[in-house]
């Protein structure tokens, strides 16, 4: 071997991780380029129609109409490239797939405990499986949802709950709320921390407010009114009279009509947190393995039991699962998450490829065993009540009086 080739394969060394990075967000994104041009039937039926709608007005006001089902930030969006030469839904799924890209880099930032921990063969893991899982580019794409958007957000959200940046998880927090109402999901987790680390103030959820607020005020300035637009997410949740639209959830088992059934399903999915709220006060978890578990939990147990809900809105779950499944490291959790996403993907070919045969009782049985292994993990989690700095530095906290055993996970982290 030369010298001239031993310097080039030295640098290929020292720079594989970063090369890494490279070649996987180009191929991922060549990947999604092939999908542009198909058009579903939520682009003819609603975003196509809302475009022409939008155009009719000049400048922003159209915004103030009655147009659309989305928050404003995402109205606005379709405004502006409604006024551009380019094609308008080749646009709409350039920015889903932008923030696929922004989420795996978030959730590599979030899993690796930071963005210079990030450049290793973990945060290059965590970034193939976020940009190659089928249910992230089929979403943003193929369908043209905007998902990764708010997802993106909210994995943000939790890296800075762990780094105890508490305005920074509030106002990523507001910015998902802003771009999809599903970002409530994520919520019980955020005041079931407050309550049982005693750290965070809740004042800090202002910031939130004031985001969603500011978002409101394109609208209004077009002539809508503040009341109305505020209201976006009250009119949307009560829009869809279905106990379940193709998600493999508990009502695919038992069948019922809307009426009877959706507000039973309300308090049974309150009560459910309710429990996981008192575990985790009495427990006073903090640490950022509990509160992974709690997210993936959370999202599920919401997808599950929740009515009306779209089989796209599992996506979410679906992210936090792998991303739980990524900081455990354990084999059996990483089959239950892989085994969640593929029933969801199954439950997408329903609607994206026609496939009206498709049996979800056997999906949503396999969802229930997913809820019920993810509330085992939930009740089995031991931990000390340490600190995510403590934890970011490797120092081991001091035992007091009723603290419970560290986790076995954490503990073997902590070692490496």
């Amino acid at each position: 071997m030369t010298k001239a080739e031993q310097n080039f394969i030295s640098e290929i060394q020292k720079n594989v991780i970063l090369i890494g990075f490279a070649a996987i967000t180009v191929l991922a994104f060549l990947m999604r380029l092939p999908l542009f041009p198909h058009e579903t039937g939520d682009w003819q039926n609603y975003l196509a129609i809302w475009i022409g709608q939008l155009k009719a007005y000049k400048g922003i006001s159209g915004i103030g109409q009655n147009i659309g089902e989305y928050y404003v930030p995402y109205m606005l969006f379709l405004n502006i490239i409604a006024r551009t030469p380019f094609n308008d839904l080749s646009e709409i799924k350039m920015l889903s797939v932008v923030f696929d890209f922004v989420m795996a880099f978030a959730a590599a930032v979030l899993v690796c405990g930071g963005r210079k921990r990030m450049l290793s063969g973990k945060g290059l893991a965590v970034f193939t499986v976020m940009l190659l899982s089928p249910v992230v580019f089929l979403d943003s794409a193929y369908w043209g949802q905007c998902d990764s958007i708010y997802t993106a957000a909210l994995v943000l959200c939790l890296h800075f709950l762990f780094k105890e940046r508490y305005r920074m998880t509030w106002i990523f927090f507001g910015i998902a709320l802003a771009m999809k109402l599903q970002a409530v999901f994520l919520l019980p987790v955020l005041l079931i921390y407050y309550f049982a680390a005693k750290r965070m103030s809740i004042v800090n959820a202002l910031y939130a407010a004031v985001i969603f607020i500011g978002a409101a005020l394109p609208a209004v300035i077009a002539g809508r009114g503040i009341g109305n637009t505020l209201t976006i997410y009250a009119r949307q949740a009560g829009l869809y009279k279905y106990l379940t639209m193709s998600c493999p959830n508990i009502y695919s088992i038992m069948a019922g009509d809307y009426d009877s059934f959706a507000k039973l399903g309300i308090l049974m999915t309150l009560c459910i947190l309710g429990f996981g709220a008192c575990l985790f006060i009495k427990r006073r978890y903090t640490s950022p393995y509990a509160y992974m578990t709690l997210a993936a939990w959370t999202t599920t147990v919401c997808i599950y039991f929740l009515p009306a809900m779209h089989e796209r809105y599992v996506y979410l779950a679906c992210i936090l699962t792998l991303l739980w499944a990524a900081m455990t490291r354990r084999r059996t959790d990483m089959a239950a998450a892989i085994g969640f996403n593929l029933v969801s993907l199954i439950s997408f070919t329903k609607y994206l490829f026609g496939n009206l045969d498709l049996n979800f009782v056997p999906l949503a049985i396999w969802n229930l065993v997913i809820v019920f292994f993810l509330t085992y993990r939930l009740l089995t989690i031991r931990e000390k009540a340490e600190s995510p700095m403590d934890l970011e530095r490797g120092r081991r906290p001091q035992a007091t009086a009723g603290d419970v055993s560290p986790d076995p996970i954490l503990q073997k982290e902590e070692e490496v």
